[in-house]
């Protein structure tokens, strides 16, 4: 099974996982790392080592972070680096996670997907997942319009 790893600034993937759940129910072999106020970064590390190992199933595991370049995703890429070749060759560090990437990452656990194949379905979902609104998009009408019944 597909393992996943949710790092992050303060208890934002706590919140993630927990709204996951909300959505689809139960969830398996996720973990999840925060990095709260004054923590020391190098101890975070240590962490996030520990949670992949702790879903590592043989089969991949992807680790979302909150933002790219920050402490969760460096401490990711430096101690996934680290890891044994086989393991390094399976792992994923994804940047810039929200909750329609951690939804298509679970659906591919379930689905049981190639890791290889994975990543670049979280990365779609992510650029895919956004959008926006304004009111000056909506077009008027006039009651001139409307259907008498």
């Amino acid at each position: 099974m597909l393992g996943i790893v949710i790092a992050t600034h303060g208890t934002l993937s706590d919140g993630l996982k927990d709204s996951a759940e909300v959505i689809i129910g139960a969830t398996n072999n996720i973990a999840t790392v925060n990095l709260n106020h004054g923590d020391d970064v190098q101890a975070l590390g240590a962490k996030i080592k520990t949670a992949i190992e702790s879903v590592n199933q043989e089969e991949g595991v992807i680790v979302l972070v909150d933002l790219v370049s920050a402490s969760p995703y460096n401490q990711s890429v430096l101690v996934t680096s680290q890891l044994t070749d086989n393991l390094r060759q399976q792992v994923y560090v994804i940047g810039g996670v929200n909750l329609p990437m951690l939804l298509e990452t679970i659906n591919h656990q379930i689905l049981g997907t190639a890791i290889e194949e994975v990543a670049p379905a979280i990365m779609s979902q992510g650029a895919q997942s956004l959008g926006s609104w304004h009111i000056s998009e909506v077009e008027e009408t006039s009651d001139d319009d409307e259907d008498d019944f």
